[in-house]
């Protein structure tokens, strides 16, 4: 097998196993083809880089592989390639390759994420546009695209998570909670009462979304998707279809268009 190295989508390689590593705030999540989630690794954990190396090699089974990388962690994606340098494999930024495909209109948008543009490419894998991805992590994001294909932007705001963490450290006198999706609009005590607004908040911000773009589909996806479903449990769902691993199919479906 040959030495790892980086690739920007200019080389060529055929019969690999395909493999999407998606890089978030506080983890990595590993794919394989299926989308099949091999693990979560979060970089808090000793040697995550090289539980994560063996997960893949055990998969690969001694045969070639390439590697679609979606990173909003640029420290931790250029640890995890620098601790492959003696690797018989590929690693491609699988960004360039989704942007020149042509199938969605970037050219309006600045700034935005990989894990934003992956979402919604891997959702285009699973229905047609016009829709919406919920991507629900450390930040909650919503990312549009339009019947025409142009993605038109869209809104971040504090993840399910994150708002509990927050919330504690900030003020004086609420405590850190688990979070607990809530549909109820009001607490008896400060923690329902801080579970019933964190719900409240992010289900109004879904509904005010579904409200302005009644004609378009709503994927849910991200760590704390299954919580977010479950807090619009009593809402109209006819729009929202949980779907978790959109980030991942936009990156094997970039991969797909690699010459």
């Amino acid at each position: 097998m040959q030495a790892m190295r980086f690739d920007d989508g200019a080389t060529s390689k055929i019969d690999m196993i395909h493999f999407a590593l998606d890089f978030g705030n506080s983890r990595v999540k590993c794919y394989a083809q299926g989308p099949q989630l091999l693990g979560a690794f979060a970089y808090s954990t000793d040697d995550w880089d090289a539980t994560l190396i063996a997960i893949i090699e055990e998969h690969a089974q001694g045969k070639e592989y390439i590697i679609g990388i979606s990173s909003v962690n640029p420290g931790m994606d250029q640890q995890f390639i620098g601790a492959l340098e003696h690797e018989g494999c590929t690693t491609i930024r699988t960004k360039t390759l989704l942007a020149e495909s042509g199938t969605i209109d970037f050219s309006n948008i600045s700034g935005m994420g990989e894990d934003r543009m992956h979402g919604v490419f891997g959702a285009l894998q699973v229905t047609q546009s016009p829709l919406i991805t919920i991507d629900c992590g450390t930040a909650i994001t919503f990312n549009v695209v339009n019947e025409q294909g142009i993605c038109l932007g869209g809104a971040i705001m504090p993840g399910f998570t994150t708002m509990y963490s927050t919330l504690s450290s900030q003020t004086a006198g609420l405590p850190l909670l688990a979070p607990q999706p809530k549909s109820h609009i009001t607490g008896i005590s400060t923690q329902d009462a801080i579970h019933a607004g964190i719900s409240n908040a992010i289900s109004g911000a879904i509904s005010n979304y579904m409200d302005a773009f009644p004609d378009y589909e709503f994927l849910v996806l991200g760590g704390d998707a299954e919580s977010i479903m479950a807090i619009m449990a009593g809402k109209p769902q006819n729009q929202l279809r949980y779907v978790p691993d959109c980030i991942a199919r936009g990156i094997f479906a970039a991969l797909a268009l690699k010459p």
